[in-house]
């Protein structure tokens, strides 16, 4: 009988497939905090512009996150350290977007007024 011999990609993988198990186990912050309290500092509310010209567009965005990293800031990560930088920004996208869904929603019911 072979042994299998388990490579950087197994434990990479493994290691992956933990991160989203505990992630999955974890409410969202923005799910917690009541929405009208969430404040976001100076770099998070730019990003949050930036979300919502994403999502003001006309056009469907097929990979939005792509378009919120800082790629200068990326290339200089290590690989678990862009792995991480990517969960992180996929859950402030998250977040920002209920935010911008929430206000338009509210926009639309003062315009039918």
């Amino acid at each position: 009988m072979r042994k299998k011999v388990k490579g950087k990609l197994y434990f990479l993988a493994r290691d992956a497939k933990t991160r989203m198990r505990n992630y999955n186990r974890e409410k969202s912050v923005f799910e917690q905090i009541p929405y009208s309290k969430v404040t976001y500092g100076v770099h998070e509310q730019e990003l949050y512009e930036r979300v919502c010209k994403i999502l003001s567009r006309d056009e469907v965005v097929i990979n939005p996150i792509r378009e919120l990293i800082d790629m200068k800031y990326y290339n200089s990560l290590s690989l678990e350290a862009k792995q991480k930088y990517i969960i992180d920004l996929s859950n402030k996208y998250k977040e920002m977007k209920i935010r911008y869904e929430r206000e338009h929603e509210e926009l639309a019911k003062v315009s039918n007024i």
